[in-house]
């Protein structure tokens, strides 16, 4: 079940008692421990589809991941995010994901690479 709480600016997103996220404005940033939660085959990155159909999809624009060991954040429209997800259930429930080399890279220290939102050939 999710459940949201908030204050003035920032929505808690949760997924039974556990916070997957936040939603601010019109971004959901997700905290994440790369080492811990990063998909390995796919390299990606995923998320509770519950959360992504209910809070997500209908109430941001954009979807950010950041690495708290790395300080890297990763970036993509959530409608692109929709539009190329896959969905797998690893014994989690089920979760969308998209391919690390799908989102915009940005490192402390600036961006690591361009990204072209549309299709490339490493689908």
């Amino acid at each position: 079940m999710v459940h949201i709480y908030s204050n003035t600016k920032r929505k808690l997103v949760k997924v039974g008692k556990k916070v997957v996220g936040c939603l601010e404005d019109n971004t959901f940033i997700k905290l994440v421990a790369g080492s811990k939660h990063r998909l390995r085959c796919p390299p990606a990155w995923a998320i509770d589809a519950e959360v992504f159909d209910s809070e997500i999809k209908p109430k941001a624009s954009d979807f950010v991941v950041i690495d708290c060991e790395t300080r890297i954040e990763y970036r993509c429209p959530v409608e692109t995010f929709d539009r190329l997800k896959g969905e797998l259930d690893r014994g989690f429930g089920r979760q969308y994901f998209l391919p690390i080399h799908r989102w915009k890279v940005t490192e402390p220290n600036g961006p690591r690479q361009l990204h072209l939102w549309g299709e490339t050939s490493h689908a």
